[in-house]
């Protein structure tokens, strides 16, 4: 089995390294300074566990460069894990890349990513996911795994099961922990409220996830959560009882106390953050449904202040 990785930021390389412990072969897609260090001195991986994987192990192309014609059509599996940003260009490029029966799926933030992957592949080829693992780049090549989650997808298709369990199997051992769960929109969903909870609030405070867990920070989080939650209810979105967000948040904060969120990271960098498929997404789908979403809108409107 062939797994084509797009846009090997934070995640995908810390995927790219727990995949090499499998019997797969792993393509690599992305660019700059730190695919370059990759194709030079493989991937180090630090927090959780520290390991190595020499650069050998990888099929390395490069954004700048393009793809070689030999590996159309030969990916078995597509994970794209750039940003939301990036996504309809990932998107193009998995097109290219994915057989005619295989499967892709996005553990980008925010919400509309399955609907643009199925614009683009087909909803036979194109599954759910969302991942709770936390990772950051320490320097290039090196990846710091900084919160130990899952790996959770789900069907678009009843056709797919097979596939999905197939795919499951074979990343026993791995450290990704793959589970397959039923509903789709809930796991998007559950994923997004914590999104918008963690990210804009760590980004403007400066501070790593567990710092959230402080009881101001926390009923801050806590309440622009359930503001998400009312939209998603709204759209008919099963995503559990107040009291269940609430503990799911902290849970996810204290397994990744020690990770600085994407959103920090971008904010440090002066780069264009998520905000508009997240909090912002949330304000936009609320105005269509006559739902109040103040604290959502707060959020967005000072991290689109601050960034590009």
């Amino acid at each position: 089995m062939r797994v084509s990785v797009l846009g090997v930021g934070s995640i995908g390389t810390l995927f790219a390294a727990l995949l090499s412990r499998t019997e797969h072969e792993i393509h690599l897609h992305g660019r700059g300074e730190h695919m370059a260090m990759i194709a030079k001195n493989g991937i180090a991986v630090t927090g959780e566990e520290s390991f190595s994987v020499e650069s050998q192990r990888f099929e390395l192309t490069f954004d700048e460069v393009g793809i070689p014609n030999h590996f159309e059509n030969s990916a078995d599996v597509v994970i794209i894990t750039g940003k939301s940003r990036s996504l309809d260009k990932l998107c193009n490029l998995a097109a290219k890349l994915l057989k005619t029966d295989g499967i892709a799926f996005a553990i980008t933030n925010g919400l509309g990513n399955v609907e643009r992957l199925c614009h683009q592949l087909g909803m036979h080829r194109v599954v759910y996911a969302s991942t709770t693992h936390g990772a950051n780049i320490a320097t290039p090549s090196t990846v710091r795994w900084a919160g130990r989650g899952q790996l959770h997808l789900a069907n678009t298709v009843v056709s797919q099961n097979e596939k999905l369990n197939g795919f499951k199997d074979s990343l026993i051992g791995s450290g990704i922990n793959c589970e397959i769960v039923e509903d789709g929109r809930s796991l998007v969903w559950n994923k997004v409220l914590i999104n918008i909870a963690i990210n804009p609030l760590a980004a403007m405070a400066g501070v790593e996830n567990g710092k959230l867990l402080g009881a101001e920070m926390f009923a801050n989080a806590v309440f622009t959560m359930i503001e998400g939650a009312n939209v998603a209810r709204a759209e008919q979105i099963d995503v559990g009882t107040n009291q269940q967000l609430e503990d799911n948040l902290r849970q996810v904060l204290l397994s990744t106390a020690s990770n600085s969120c994407s959103m920090l990271e971008d904010v440090k960098a002066g780069a264009t953050t998520e905000i508009s498929v997240l909090n912002r997404e949330i304000v936009n789908r609320g105005e269509k449904l006559g739902i109040s979403t103040p604290l959502n809108n707060m959020l967005a409107s000072i991290i689109e202040l601050i960034t590009p």
